[in-house]
């Protein structure tokens, strides 16, 4: 009785113990894209995404629903519910294998979005840009799922294991196929929708984000303006901005089949760029917006 009795009670410190780590390191980097660390929250915050569009040109492909993300915020509630519940004794199961499956997913998603950047140029080795956190993360909902109370078998506790994980990669396979296999005209055929200058556009982002967004986005663009940064990526791709003086830009992403056109073009020039518009992202920190543009090509040089 006494050997049960102590043993269900370090089953429980244990669980207490997975539940307050998997808590913290939610908050701590997980991963360090060239040197910007990304926390675990980033996801759910949308910082994730606001980072990999603005600083490594790869967008979040459906932001139309990047309200789902919300849900990896489950993740720090339902932890703080499980060490409340195993304290007193109570059962954890579904809250314990939910908070791990979401963390298992999440960990998954970071390894393969990493893993992506690198064959982008970003990075070498993806598990050295993963850092302790990310595996710590993955470790905790490891030992949450197999300290659950009460005790559940180990079929139960093998389907929790895998059903996060697996979830995020079938997603993750299914989005880059879609984006790989996505067929646009090119945009040098299409006719634009609207024709403005650089200044003006930024103007009406800063204006009414929303009203901007609903006007421009997935529409196709000629942008014309002085650029203020020409940044020629070592796989021959390359990023084109236009800034205005409160340090909000507009940024053109060219593919490397526009990289003759391209190549030397550089801070100072005037340049007229043709590109559907992704929409904007504001941050709250630098108080600037970021206007970005896919399928880009350049319309004219105009020096």
């Amino acid at each position: 009785m006494s050997n049960t009795a102590n043993t269900y009670s370090l089953e429980k410190w244990l669980h207490i113990f997975f539940g307050v780590g998997l808590l913290i390191v939610f908050f701590l980097p997980w991963v360090f894209w060239k040197d910007t660390p990304i926390h675990g929250y980033y996801m759910p915050s949308g910082r994730f995404f606001h980072i990999s569009g603005t600083q490594f040109n790869l967008e979040n492909p459906f932001p139309q629903f990047s309200f789902t993300f919300y849900i990896f915020w489950l993740i720090p509630i339902l932890a703080g519910v499980t060490i409340i519940l195993a304290y007193r004794q109570r059962r954890t199961t579904w809250t314990a294998f939910i908070t791990a499956a979401l963390t298992l997913s999440l960990v998954t998603v970071f390894y393969l979005f990493t893993k992506t950047l690198i064959d982008l140029g970003i990075g070498d080795n993806v598990f050295s840009m993963l850092k302790i956190s990310a595996y710590l993360a993955a470790i905790f909902a490891i030992g949450l799922i197999l300290t659950a109370i009460p005790p559940v078998n180990w079929l139960k506790k093998m389907a929790w294991l895998l059903v996060g994980p697996l979830f995020a990669f079938l997603g993750f396979m299914l989005v880059e196929n879609y984006v790989w296999n996505e067929t646009h005209e090119d945009t040098n055929t299409v006719k634009a929708d609207y024709t403005v200058n650089a200044s003006d556009l930024i103007r009406d982002f800063a204006a009414n984000d929303t009203a901007a967004n609903n006007k421009y986005r997935e529409k196709i663009l000629v942008v014309n303006g002085v650029v203020s940064q020409a940044e020629h990526m070592t796989d021959s791709t390359t990023n084109i901005q236009f800034a205005d003086s409160t340090g909000s830009y507009i940024i053109f992403s060219f593919d490397k089949e526009q990289y003759e056109k391209v190549k030397n073009i550089q801070a100072g020039d005037v340049v007229s760029a043709k590109g559907s518009c992704s929409g904007s992202i504001f941050s709250e920190i630098l108080g600037t917006t970021s206007i970005s543009f896919k399928r880009s090509t350049l319309n004219k040089n105009k020096q």
